[in-house]
């Protein structure tokens, strides 16, 4: 357990360490700009826009930027128009502004940050003054929210093609790894070692359902791929290309996986049940079907011709549908075959 667990944490890191690089670099950096720019002595709010934009697992830095934006300016106009309300009880002032702020924000139909940033630039507007939260929070702000724009647009922005690309990737090594211990099993199996082949079979059907972390991980690539085509400019140039590999990629994944889960499923129920030994051929289809997902993987480009109906005609029934089984992975991989497969480096 502590293992499993330190090994997550390892992996949120890696995920995260340039994000977090990213938005320290652009804090320290907004701070520089607006000292020079404005001369403000402590330009927090610059600073803590920059954190705010750019802070590791936000769907999209750049509509967190321009919601911040919309957020604080919404507040601090509210909150300026609050000021003109007589001050005799200002809880009430406060909390008026406030839900003011709050309510017109959320109107927007933007991510919380933009009501939550109304209603504090609301809130410091009537609680220190415009001149200290109003021009000056704004300014500092504007400085923020430009780095973080061009930092998530422009200096480290993702190629969302190769997100799609390397996750399809991970799923095609990862299934391909495991059809060649499903081949394993019935060779094994084939010269008359039953056990082994049984042991194999079981280990191969896990390494199948393994799989599974490569797909979400292919859907959450596409997500993050499609809204990067949305609110980045890099994704913007190549929305087109996302587009193609989403439509590739969304469904045949979810089939290919289902399609080899079946077939390793079958073999090793086969198997267990201890039938007639497998036919010769299919050991052979199965080691070319692995070599296919392999080389997608691997971005080789190529095609993939028609599947025989390996051991089709075998009198076993467990070795006819793993066949079928099979075949429906080879049709699959035809399919992402056309027109073309991953290729980036």
């Amino acid at each position: 357990m502590p293992a499993s667990i330190g090994a997550r944490w390892l992996g949120r890191l890696g995920l995260a360490w340039r994000d977090a690089f990213a938005a320290s670099l652009a804090a320290a950096l907004a701070w520089m700009v607006s000292v020079a720019a404005f001369g403000h002595s402590h330009p927090v709010f610059a600073a803590v826009t920059a954190l705010v934009c750019l802070a590791p697992g936000l769907p999209s830095h750049g509509r967190q930027a321009v919601g911040l934006m919309l957020g604080v300016t919404t507040g601090i106009v509210v909150g300026e128009l609050a000021l003109l309300l007589p001050d005799t009880y200002p809880l009430l002032r406060v909390g008026l502004g406030s839900f003011l702020a709050i309510l017109i924000a959320a109107g927007y139909g933007q991510p919380p940050v933009v009501p939550i940033q109304a209603g504090v630039s609301a809130v410091l507007v009537l609680a220190v003054g415009p001149a200290q939260a109003g021009l000056v929070r704004y300014l500092d702000v504007a400085v923020g929210t430009t780095i973080g724009l061009v930092f998530s647009q422009i200096l480290m922005t993702p190629d969302p093609v190769r997100q799609i690309d390397d996750a399809a990737r991970d799923l095609l090594r990862r299934l391909a790894e495991a059809l060649q211990g499903c081949r394993a099993a019935v060779e094994a199996a084939a010269a008359g070692r039953p056990e082994e082949g049984l042991e194999r079979a079981r280990a191969g059907l896990q390494a199948v359902s393994a799989a599974h972390a490569s797909l979400i991980g292919l859907h959450a690539g596409i997500a993050a791929a499609q809204g990067a085509a949305r609110w980045s400019l890099r994704g913007r140039l190549t929305a087109p290309e996302v587009r193609d590999m989403a439509a590739r990629y969304d469904r045949r994944g979810i089939r290919l996986y289902a399609s080899a889960l079946l077939f390793a499923e079958g073999l090793a129920n086969t198997l267990r049940r201890e039938e007639a030994p497998p036919p010769p051929e299919l050991g052979q289809e199965i080691d070319r079907v692995a070599r296919i997902c392999a080389g997608f993987a691997a971005g080789v480009a190529q095609s993939v011709p028609p599947a025989p109906a390996a051991a089709a005609t075998a009198a076993a029934p467990g070795w006819r549908h793993c066949a079928e089984q099979l075949q429906a992975v080879a049709e699959v991989l035809a399919v992402l075959g056309t027109p073309s497969t991953p290729a980036r480096g």
